[in-house]
């Protein structure tokens, strides 16, 4: 289960170090649970993420996919370098979601378009 984080302002979803198919169900159930919670904004956070399958990418595509149907913006913060940020570009994940190289600019776009 990935670690969470909520603020007037948002909910972070911190990954676990690795999400496969032994966490992903748990990890998308989170995500899901936030967003139907009413939050204003979700962050999904990888920066701590070493080893994501399909099962990862699967969370962060169902995610998006509710957050748009709540009309609740989300960003997407991936590790610079290595097999998570690999497997993410070359899952066009960046052309589908809001990507930020870290928490701290994720926030700052949220305030920025907050109305």
């Amino acid at each position: 289960m990935g670690r969470v984080e909520c603020t007037e302002t948002c909910g972070t979803l911190t990954f676990p170090a690795e999400v496969d198919l032994s966490n992903g169900d748990a990890i998308l159930a989170q995500a899901v649970g936030l967003l139907d919670s009413g939050i204003p904004a979700l962050i999904l956070d990888l920066t701590g993420c070493t080893f994501c399958d399909s099962n990862g990418l699967n969370v962060i595509t169902h995610s998006q996919m509710r957050a748009t149907e709540l009309g609740v913006p989300m960003w997407v913060v991936l590790p610079p370098r290595g097999i998570v940020r690999r497997v993410s570009e070359v899952a066009g994940l960046p052309r589908r979601v809001a990507i930020a190289p870290d928490v701290a600019t994720a926030r700052e776009a949220l305030a920025a378009a907050a109305p």
